[in-house]
């Protein structure tokens, strides 16, 4: 009998050894789901914070900008409004530009537009305009400075000259002007 017990005895710690080793592995396998659920989680929480700090500068950085809008006058406003204007307006660009030609004693003999540039509407776009003039030197500078203060933004691009005489002697300059018009992006 004292065998038996002395057995028992020391089984039992080996019995309970096992036991605790049981334990810990199911419990380290019901626990590691959750363990990776809460991983995930703080991971996505750490973006989602980062997100909302690059959202927070860009929303500050916004605001400075809308107060430094509003520091402008009324007249400032509307006046960049009008030299950009909301649609293309081929029509009023082209009577524009007649108008500036005439007013400077040159011939407007044809003008052509280029493919806008695509943009998000409220943004700046911009269309080439070539025009065809005929008229002398003296008259491009001037054209060229009523272009310059027109209500409306142009650019002059580039300016070709072709120099020649009418059937009567007269000596006539035939200018070949490259302009961008500038527009809000709604065609």
């Amino acid at each position: 009998m004292s065998k038996s017990l002395s057995n028992n005895k020391s089984a039992a710690p080996m019995v309970a050894l096992v036991l605790i080793l049981a334990a810990l592995i199911g419990g380290i396998f019901y626990v590691k789901p959750t363990w990776d659920a809460v991983t995930q989680l703080s991971l996505a929480r750490e973006e989602k914070t980062v997100t909302r700090n690059d959202l927070n500068a860009k929303l500050v950085d916004l605001q400075q900008l809308q107060q430094e809008l509003q520091l402008t006058s009324e007249v400032t406003r509307e006046t960049t409004l009008s030299a950009v204007p909301e649609k293309l307006d081929q029509d009023q660009l082209i009577l524009d530009l007649s108008k500036i030609a005439k007013d400077n004693d040159m011939l407007m003999t044809g003008i052509n537009f280029g493919i806008p540039t695509s943009s998000f509407s409220g943004e700046v776009a911009r269309v080439t305009v070539s025009t065809n003039i005929t008229g002398n030197q003296s008259s491009l500078i001037s054209y060229l400075r009523d272009v310059e203060g027109n209500s409306r933004k142009l650019t002059v691009k580039n300016i070709s000259v072709q120099i020649g005489e009418t059937d009567t002697g007269i000596s006539r300059v035939n200018f070949s002007i490259n302009m961008e018009a500038y527009f809000q992006g709604v065609i």
